[in-house]
């Protein structure tokens, strides 16, 4: 009884890490190309603000002087420049150094960024986002430059890397030998060391890349992930929040709006301006405690555009356990929840699975060809051996 139940046990584990290996293989050739395109702008986009910075010093960096001028003329400045655009956001400065980005919306519906020295309030220049470095390798990063079908594409990629992750997990050869699954022999023949670089680059980073690419996948699948939090934690989306316009209202000065924000959360650092595009719209201003790990901040302060009245305000620190998770995944796919180690760690993670695509490409082709030589093989034998020809099953 004992025999039949192991023998069983046995037959189990082989059909199933046969069928592992199959959705493995298949998964990974059918999309391979796509994830390795994904991992590498992933991995340029980790550090997209410092690459920025080193080739375009001339648009990002300013000579830091004794004051700032008023946000609100640096406003006018941009506007009075790009009188047929619309100002959509202001990015502030985090250093002494840096400028103040202005987004804007051109006719084309093309999102235009400035650079304004915020001292002198001179427009350093002006670049369309999407030909920045940054902008550019984000729509091969989240749309493969296919626009809503691309983001569609990618979002499919994620799903597909979780699965590649978790049949990796099944088919790795330290389960059996620990020492075995995390060493590679580079003296042996070279498609036993493509193998072995396979294995261990694989379970390496794959914490790493499980990790991404759920986060990822999140990110691009936002609204379904959003209700579904919501409907499992027993909560409700925040309600949208209006301005109240006057006869005789104009928008609230900038400057106004900054003094208003600073005297709530003063341990939080202002980093980020959403400007109201419509009458009802209100500001939306991003501010950043010591302990987020979003580059911006996710505490966001609601202001009536014309009374600068705040009517709401989100701390990270007071959210809820649906909009805590929806927080936390830009900055967990990103890295930087964890310093400059563990953004090194993410660039890394999706250099590995370019290793793993490139690997796993060499051992498919080199399967194939052994697969088809053995058929040539016996197809000449058959063809030569009389006895083959009177015992076909032999």
């Amino acid at each position: 009884m004992m025999r039949t139940v192991n023998g069983f046990e046995e037959n189990f584990e082989m059909k199933f890490r046969k069928l592992a290996f199959k959705l493995h293989l298949y998964l990974g050739l059918v999309v391979g190309i796509f994830l390795a395109a994904i991992a590498l702008t992933g991995s340029l986009l980790v550090f997209g603000p410092e690459i920025e910075r080193f080739f375009n010093p001339q648009l990002l960096q300013v000579i830091p002087q004794a004051e700032r001028i008023p946000l609100e003329n640096v406003l006018q400045i941009v506007e009075k420049a790009y009188p047929q655009n619309q100002a959509l956001s202001i990015l502030l400065p985090r250093a002494a150094r840096e400028v103040c980005q202005v987004s804007m919306l051109s006719k084309s519906e093309e999102i235009v960024s400035v650079y304004v020295n915020p001292y002198s309030g001179e427009i350093n220049g002006a670049r369309l986002w999407k030909e920045t470095f940054t902008g550019f390798i984000f729509t091969l990063h989240a749309e493969l430059a296919g626009g809503e079908l691309g983001h569609l594409v990618v979002g499919i990629c994620g799903i597909v890397m979780l699965g590649l992750t978790f049949t990796g997990l099944v088919l790795w050869t330290g389960w059996r030998n620990l020492a075995r699954g995390f060493s590679i022999n580079w003296q042996a023949h070279w498609q036993r060391t493509v193998f072995d670089l396979h294995n261990v680059s694989g379970i390496v980073s794959v914490a790493f890349l499980i990790l991404i690419s759920a986060t990822g996948t999140a990110i691009i699948f936002y609204a379904p992930v959003e209700s579904t939090l919501y409907w499992l934690t027993n909560e409700k989306p925040q309600p949208a929040l209006t301005s109240h316009p006057h006869s005789s209202s104009s928008r609230q000065n900038l400057d106004k709006i900054l003094h208003q924000v600073n005297t709530v959360w003063t341990e939080a650092k202002t980093t980020f301006i959403s400007l109201p595009l419509t009458p009802e719209a209100t500001f939306q201003v991003r501010k950043k405690f010591p302990n987020d790990a979003h580059p911006n901040g996710v505490s966001t302060i609601y202001l009536d555009q014309y009374s600068g009245e705040i009517l709401q305000a989100d701390s990270v620190n007071s959210a809820s356990v649906a909009n805590r998770i929806l927080n936390s995944l830009y900055p967990l796919h990103i890295g930087s929840y964890g310093g400059i180690y563990l953004r090194l760690a993410h660039a890394i993670a999706g250099l590995a699975a370019i290793v793993l695509f490139v690997t796993g490409v060499l051992m498919w082709r080199q399967r194939h060809l052994a697969q088809f030589y053995r058929k040539e093989a016996r197809q000449q034998y058959e063809e030569l051996s009389p006895l083959s020809q009177q015992w076909p099953w032999f």
